[in-house]
């Protein structure tokens, strides 16, 4: 039965005050056997059947006065002697007015002069009324339609302020509905056939059944008993754990000062705070993120990831044989002396704390701290107070290191090469066989992972000469700074005599005359060495001690890299540029590879070099739930192919953009054999099986500066798309590819055949080119 928010006034139904019920239901008791309760209330039945104007419904309270003890007596049986320190109390049926209360009760609920039961003024209160309502309707329901799911009683917990403390605290209110008999006003009403929606088979609502059988059709005769335990504790505790179901508390501030006034309310203290301190490691090592860090008293004044690290292995060493919370019951100086991890809550304003270690596996993975300002403030009986609450921020914490593990694991997935969707399900199945296997057998081992059969595709867009253009950017840093220190040295000669500066003038010319003509690797070494280990130096004592070549010197240091020490302007613009390809290129690819993975899954990695360059496997084997045709090998050549000119046309319109004029040469490679690869570990990646397939990545390796036989030209060319094959007809079919590109204007007209150079191991390699068309 749902009641919505409906309400009814007291006055609205009829209650009356009968002892019957209470006294029939202990003679059952009686009647049934029960020798104890014959020899404890026998004579109370007995007293109570020679007034039989006690056994009657009672309207005025005047009746009871001269028969109290007797009444006294007969309530003994629902309130035992040894209850007498806790509240509870008798009203009228559904109503809130007593006619007996224990001292406790009457203290706390009663209100002053008056027999009135104090409800709270919120939606504990509207609670309250709507399960008088259930109670009212379940009687009836029970008595005359049959309805045996309506329960004896109902318990409602209330919240309130506690005046002494200013905490909030929590009272659980138990209400007794066994001693109410239900009868009707006059004649009985007409009730439904069936208390379901004769419509929608739902339940009536409690204002439907009020339409239907109106509450003051009946009265109510009997008592209600009332029942009031203080549950701070285990509410608490209950709002605790429903705080930390959500894995984001941690980093929840609002949520964090709700957990912290919980702690106050458990311990019973007003001016506690607390800190929660992870310890996450991720792939062996601690790592800091703000997020979960914000609420930590221990990381407040550390700032350096080493000085982290010191703390949490010092706090792993603490809590290596303990699990137990620790107290500082005073805070002072002499303990933050003896504890190094101390002074971090002393600064904080502590003087008495608490620390409870949260493990995972016996491994420290976070803390639970607890501060007060005043010294002794903190007992061991506080300890016992949030024990039942460490399990909870355990779990939590767990979970917090569980979802910040699945957001590296999914960001390494996303920037990196890592396990592939199309291949996902393979690990799962082998991690849950080893699980499963784990716990038969303690030496099992992970199976390998294989895909046998499928076929391979591979292409590499690569920017040309990024080699030759790389040495030369660090040349003309090399050569501007000489001439910058040059600078330097030739205005400190005019101010004053010093012997070091002509050698170090000499020095500069010959270093600047090597670089001017090509720059090997040792003299780029020796240059830097000579830079970084004599000038600058001799530069810091010039400007201290003559003010005339100040500026030059300041010039010179500032146009130099902080971190570097050398200047990086070139090669700087150099790498902005390759980074600008490298960055638009791998987007693009993915973008157009995420769309070929939903005609067929695939196993797809790229990898970012000078240039992209990235590994199609696609087969049965990889997708067993989908059936493998050849036709969705052809479709992905095509893909690769038309995927592979598009690129180079963007890289042609990104050339205009670029501090640096790059090109890049594409090229594809066309495997007829299908192979098997396997996860190799170790590496964390998938490479080929067998020594027959290993001809497969020799050939791959040695392509991209092969030369077309008998010349001195190299295949790959800015502005051509090359495609390396061994049998005619792959020829054929790529000849297809091509000509469908060109009849939509991304490659010109036109094909080159050629045949290839031997390379070491690798012979009979024929090759297709055609030139892409970046007019359209």
């Amino acid at each position: 039965m749902q009641d919505g928010s409906i309400h009814i006034e007291e006055s609205h139904f009829n209650s009356l005050l009968s002892f019957r019920p209470l006294v029939n239901a202990l003679k059952k008791n009686i009647a049934e056997g029960n020798a104890g309760m014959k020899k404890l209330y026998g004579s109370v039945l007995d007293a109570f059947e020679r007034q039989p104007h006690l056994l009657e419904p009672i309207g005025n309270l005047d009746i009871l006065q001269p028969h109290s003890e007797l009444i006294l007596e007969l309530l003994s049986a629902v309130f035992p002697p040894t209850t007498s320190n806790f509240m509870y109390g008798v009203s009228w049926p559904f109503k809130f007015e007593a006619v007996y209360a224990s001292p406790q009760f009457k203290l706390s609920l009663i209100e002053p002069g008056t027999n009135h039961i104090k409800v709270p003024q919120c939606t504990i209160g509207t609670d309250l009324m709507h399960e008088r309502l259930h109670f009212m309707y379940g009687l009836i329901l029970k008595k005359y339609m049959g309805y045996t799911n309506s329960p004896d009683n109902s318990r409602i917990i209330y919240q309130y302020k506690d005046e002494e403390t200013g905490l909030n605290r929590y009272m659980e209110m138990r209400l007794d509905g066994r001693f109410i008999d239900v009868k009707p006003v006059g004649e009985l009403p007409e009730f439904p056939a069936t208390i379901l929606d004769p419509h929608s088979n739902r339940i009536l609502t409690i204002a439907e059944l009020m339409e239907m059988v109106p509450l003051d059709k009946f009265v109510f005769e009997g008592l209600t008993v009332l029942r009031v335990n203080d549950v701070t504790d285990q509410a608490v505790i209950t709002e605790i754990k429903n705080k930390l179901l959500d894995v984001n508390t941690f980093s929840d501030a609002s949520m964090y000062t709700e957990l912290e006034a919980h702690i106050q309310e458990l311990i019973g203290l007003k001016d506690l705070s607390i800190g929660i301190t992870p310890f996450f490691r991720i792939n062996g090592h601690y790592v800091y993120s703000d997020l979960h860090n914000n609420n930590s008293i221990l990381f407040r004044h550390l700032h350096t990831i080493a000085d982290k690290d010191e703390i949490s292995d010092y706090c792993k060493i603490i809590f290596r044989d303990n699990s137990q919370p620790v107290l500082y019951e005073t805070l002072d100086e002499k303990a933050v002396n003896e504890v190094q991890y101390l002074q971090y809550y002393y600064m904080e304003g502590a003087r008495s704390l608490i620390i409870c270690p949260m493990k995972q596996h016996g491994e420290l993975i976070g803390m639970l701290e607890i501060s007060a300002p005043g010294a002794g403030q903190l007992k061991p009986v506080h300890i016992g107070k949030i024990e039942a609450a460490i399990p909870l921020f355990t779990l939590g914490m767990e979970k917090s290191l569980e979802r910040l593990n699945s957001m590296v694991d999914s960001v390494i997935k996303r920037k990196f090469t890592a396990v592939q969707p199309a291949v996902e399900w393979r690990f799962t199945e082998a991690a849950l066989n080893y699980i499963v296997g784990k716990n038969k057998h303690e030496d099992f081992h992970i199976e390998k992972i294989r895909f046998p059969d499928v076929h391979p595709l591979y292409g590499a867009i690569d920017i040309r000469n990024s080699s030759t253009e790389r040495s030369h950017s660090i040349q003309l840093d090399m050569i501007e700074q000489l001439e910058l220190a040059k600078k330097a040295v030739m205005k400190a000669k005019q101010g004053t005599t010093f012997p070091l500066l002509e050698e170090i003038e000499y020095k500069i010319n010959k270093h600047i005359a090597a670089a001017s003509d090509v720059l090997l690797s040792d003299e780029e070494q020796m240059i830097r060495e000579f830079l970084q280990e004599h000038v600058a130096p001799f530069f810091h004592h010039l400007h201290n001690v003559n003010p005339e070549t100040k500026n030059e010197i300041e010039h010179y240091f500032s146009s130099l890299d902080p971190q570097l020490g050398m200047l990086y302007k070139h090669r700087k613009a150099y790498e902005h540029s390759v980074s600008r390809i490298n960055e638009t290129l791998a987007r693009f690819i993915d973008k157009e590879q995420a769309a070929a993975q939903k005609v067929y899954p695939h196993f797809f990695e790229r990898y970012v070099t000078d240039g992209v360059e990235f590994n199609i496997y696609i087969g049965q084997s990889i997708a067993p739930r989908k059936r493998f045709d050849e036709i969705y090998l052809r479709n992905l050549r095509m893909w690769q192919l038309t995927a592979m000119t598009k690129a180079a046309r963007l890289t042609k319109q990104l050339e205009a953009e670029l501090s640096h004029c790059m090109h890049t040469t594409q090229l594809i490679l066309c495997y007829n054999e299908p192979l098997t690869i396997s996860f190799r570990t170790e590496e964390r990646k998938f490479d080929v099986d067998g020594a027959y397939n290993i001809r497969y990545e020799i050939v791959k390796k040695r392509i991209d500066k092969v030369h077309i036989r008998d010349t001195n030209e190299r295949l790959t060319q800015p502005g051509k798309l090359a495609i390396v094959y061994t049998q005619a007809k792959d020829a054929e079919e790529y000849l297809e590819y091509i000509e469908f590109l060109q009849d939509h204007g991304l490659l010109k007209p036109g094909v080159e055949h050629h045949d290839l150079e031997e390379l070491q191991g690798v012979v009979g390699l024929k090759a297709l080119r055609a030139e892409i068309n970046f007019l359209k």
